[in-house]
């Protein structure tokens, strides 16, 4: 594969570059990371938040594999395009690269804090019920035309993410629905793709360690529902930093809600341990739905896909049946049963997560709920006493544990959780999670709830720089082996 320098560089903002740059050549390759140089390639520099790649503009150079290097300014000895902004370059640069894949779908991005995988399920649901042929990207990896090509972050790299479009596009795909990570949108990963739709599912706190404040976090967000990145938002008009962004945004705006005042809601609501079932109201029309997904933020994200869909012009009767086809999302309150016990695994490893998913959970406690849950090392800090009061308020018996404690001393993690607990005397210590998830187990009663937060689809554990493999429900369907 490979392209002319000159197309390589269509609608990039350039100031300048040097005479000996061959804007005929052909370009094989993209590359932006040091450590992954590929022969005849344009080198994309900028300075990032943790890293400048420009300082290693001279030694990637030296490879002899790459054709010039695109850089934010002007570099010595090197043959140097300079660009206004060194991401958006890089990301144009890849959607030209790739033949603009995006240009062929219908498109929605979503974003939030929490929901986010579960609404692109839903989206994916609904899409295939509509006749389309959608394209899934997110946490959990992407999918499409019966292919899952395994993923380790919310949002892709510029590349990544276009090259997948081009690969989806080519088996026919003509929809995507995206998980858009507020990294992702600093980073301007998904710069030139104009979203059809734009989603907000809610703001909570999460990601400081790397936004450093809530005002950093939401402009991050916010970035995805200006003109240069979407047509229409989708809004959760309950959510304050929703209500927030619909006084902020760009562009028109779908506002929806459980509260009445929301242009598209729901009625008649019924949950149980089994699923929904509810009437979905919006302006001029009303349609029943049924699922299996549990709880009021599960049925948030059902209005947040609904949303999305009319606003591209799904009828009614494929978004229900793209609801009802919908039968779980991967570790999203995964459900089990053990000794009578009611076993649910959820990737809930936030604060505001933890208290959705045991709401949604409490009001069908017949004896008491157990809470298992940990927090990942060297990441937001902030939030580990949060998650300790989440779980007290809600829960009979907790278990603290581990959850990717990376470089961080597990011990340490587990202290700054106890901070957060009034009675942490009451606490069951276990940092060993698999040897946790058995005490828990073990202890089973007929309607007990056992909540196994944190890590929800991942199947693995990280620490310090190793990668194990560990899996929450291999370690429940192993416990059910052996009662």
């Amino acid at each position: 594969m490979s392209m002319k320098a000159f197309n390589l560089f269509d609608g990039i903002p350039i100031t300048g570059f040097d005479a000996d740059v061959d804007f005929e050549t052909d370009v094989k390759a993209v590359c932006f990371d040091s450590r992954d140089i590929k022969e005849g390639c344009v080198f994309f520099a900028y300075a990032g938040s943790a890293f400048d790649s420009h300082s290693v503009a001279e030694k990637v150079y030296e490879t002899g594999k790459v054709l010039f290097i695109a850089a934010e300014r002007k570099l010595e000895n090197i043959p140097t395009v300079i660009v206004e902004d060194g991401r958006k370059a890089l990301a144009l640069a890849c959607r030209n690269f790739f033949g603009k894949p995006d240009v062929k779908m219908e498109k929605v991005g979503v974003t939030g804090t929490n929901g986010k995988t579960t609404v692109t399920y839903l989206l994916e649901s609904i899409m295939a019920a509509a006749g389309k042929k959608p394209l899934r990207m997110g946490t959990t990896g992407h999918r499409y035309a019966g292919k899952d090509v395994p993923s380790n972050v919310t949002t892709p790299s510029s590349y990544d993410y276009y090259k997948v479009l081009a690969d989806a596009a080519a088996d026919g795909c003509d929809s995507l629905a995206v998980e858009v990570s507020s990294h992702a949108l600093d980073q301007q990963r998904l710069y030139g793709t104009k979203f059809d739709v734009a989603l907000f599912t809610n703001l909570s706190g999460d990601h400081l360690d790397y936004h450093h404040t809530m005002e950093e976090y939401f402009t991050a967000k916010r970035r995805l529902f200006q003109e240069d990145y979407a047509n229409i938002a989708v809004v959760n008009m309950d959510n304050d930093y929703g209500a927030r962004l619909i006084k902020e945004k760009s562009i028109d705006t779908i506002k929806y809600g459980i509260s009445e005042r929301a242009e598209i809601s729901a009625e008649e609501i019924a949950f149980t341990l089994n699923g929904i079932t509810a009437r979905v109201r919006y302006p001029g029309n009303t349609f029943n739905i049924t699922t299996t997904l549990v709880g009021l933020h599960n049925l948030e994200n059902i209005l947040s896909a609904v949303s999305a869909a009319i606003a591209l012009g799904v009828n009614d009767e494929a978004i229900a049946k793209g609801i009802e086809s919908l039968k779980n999302v991967p570790g999203r309150l995964e459900k089990f049963e053990v000794n009578g016990a009611f076993v649910f695994v959820d990737y809930a490893h936030t604060d505001d997560a933890l208290i959705n998913v045991l709401e949604a959970l409490t009001p069908f406690k017949k004896t008491k709920i157990t809470t298992i849950f940990g927090c990942g090392g060297d990441r937001d800090r902030t939030k580990r006493p949060r998650m300790a009061k989440a779980a007290e308020n809600y829960s009979d018996e907790i278990i603290v544990t581990s959850d990717n404690p990376r470089t961080e001393n597990p011990q340490q993690i587990i202290e700054d959780i106890l901070r957060g607990f009034v009675n942490a005397e009451k606490v069951v210590i276990c940092p060993d999670r698999g040897e946790a998830i058995k005490t828990a187990l073990s202890k089973a009663e007929p309607n007990d709830i056992i909540l196994i937060a944190g890590k929800g689809h991942e199947d693995y554990m990280v620490i310090g720089k190793e990668k194990i493999h560990f899996d929450d429900r291999e370690e429940v369907r192993k416990f059910l082996k052996q009662d």
